[in-house]
């Protein structure tokens, strides 16, 4: 996989980060519908190198498909990605055509004796929409019921149901464990500074058993999720992201964080009482950056790191830890 985001960011997101075989596998994981794809490993997965998206649709969705070896047979996994804000009640139709366009392509591979075989049989093909636009998916999911007067011909009808996974709906089966396929998912949500700090809180817990690739799309993906919260908040995720997964601590630096702002904020109120607001907010925050960088160095924070979260000097530091080594 490349180490770089596609250039089109807004289309391309959730096609890169499901180009990731375990990631993607995470997904799986949670369709519980089909319990044979827990038998699936990074080993029998194939990510084949074609599109099949209309051209009409280009703009608005980007596509996946995977081969797999299951129990000695081909499956295919061909997963939609729809960006557009509105539903489309067409959708079980498109797929029709797409799935019948691998099937197309799969043939290709064989003879014309070998195709009008009495055994020959064609491969499942799995279809998978993610749907990440504003508005609840209220379109069926089986093909059925966009054809007219389809009660009249019955099983004599063609029909299929997709698998839906609508990332508007909180209670998706995807968000209900706390790993890195949420993390990610949960950061493509984020709208303002505040849910991004609650979604760190719990970061140990949604980075526990996470591979390292997976953690490496999670930091090539944060720019893009976050792009509308500015360069700044960005950089402040990746800082987290990066003190987290380097083994620097436990404490998520946004815990961190906001302890001491509501440390120094009382702080600083308590002394502006007694011995007026400006003379006591500015004594009161100077005797609480020593004493949090004391904690700190305690607790085996670097120079670099108390200098960030408190302000001090280096020198100032380094003298609080020549003191207290002694």
């Amino acid at each position: 996989m490349c180490d770089n985001l596609p250039y089109n960011i807004n289309d391309l997101e959730y096609k890169y980060i499901f180009s990731n075989k375990s990631l993607f596998l995470r997904l799986l994981g949670r369709i519980g519908k089909i319990k044979i794809f827990n038998e699936l490993t990074e080993e029998n997965l194939e990510l084949v190198d074609k599109n099949y998206v209309l051209p009409d649709f280009s703009e608005q969705e980007s596509d996946l498909l995977y081969k797999a070896r299951l129990q000695e047979e081909e499956v295919f996994f061909y997963i939609l990605f729809e960006h557009q804000s509105t539903v489309d009640y067409n959708m079980a139709m498109r797929l029709l055509f797409y799935i019948t366009d691998i099937w197309r392509d799969w043939l290709k591979q064989f003879d014309k004796n070998q195709f009008k075989n009495k055994s020959f049989e064609f491969p499942p093909v799995v279809p998978i929409v993610l749907y990440d636009g504003d508005n609840p998916w209220t379109a069926i999911v089986n093909l059925k019921e966009r054809i007219m007067n389809f009660e009249m011909f019955g099983k004599y009808i063609v029909d299929f149901e997709y698998i839906l996974i609508d990332l508007n709906n909180p209670e998706e089966m995807v968000f209900k464990y706390k790993d890195v396929l949420s993390l990610i998912l949960k950061l493509n949500k984020v709208r303002t500074g505040e849910e991004l700090e609650r979604l760190f809180l719990d970061l140990n817990k949604y980075l526990q058993g996470a591979k390292e690739k997976e953690i490496n799309t999670l930091r090539i993906c944060l720019p893009a999720a976050l792009k509308e919260l500015g360069e700044e908040k960005i950089q402040e995720a990746r800082d987290i992201l990066e003190y987290i997964t380097g083994g620097a601590g436990i404490m998520p630096l946004f815990q961190n964080l906001r302890k001491i702002r509501e440390e120094w904020y009382h702080e600083g109120i308590q002394k502006g009482i007694q011995d007026g607001l400006q003379q006591g907010l500015q004594q009161g925050l100077q005797k609480k950056e020593l004493e949090i960088a004391e904690k700190m160095i305690v607790k085996g924070y670097s120079d670099e790191e108390i200098h960030e979260i408190t302000g001090l000097d280096i020198e100032k530091i380094k003298e609080l830890r020549a003191k207290h080594n002694n």
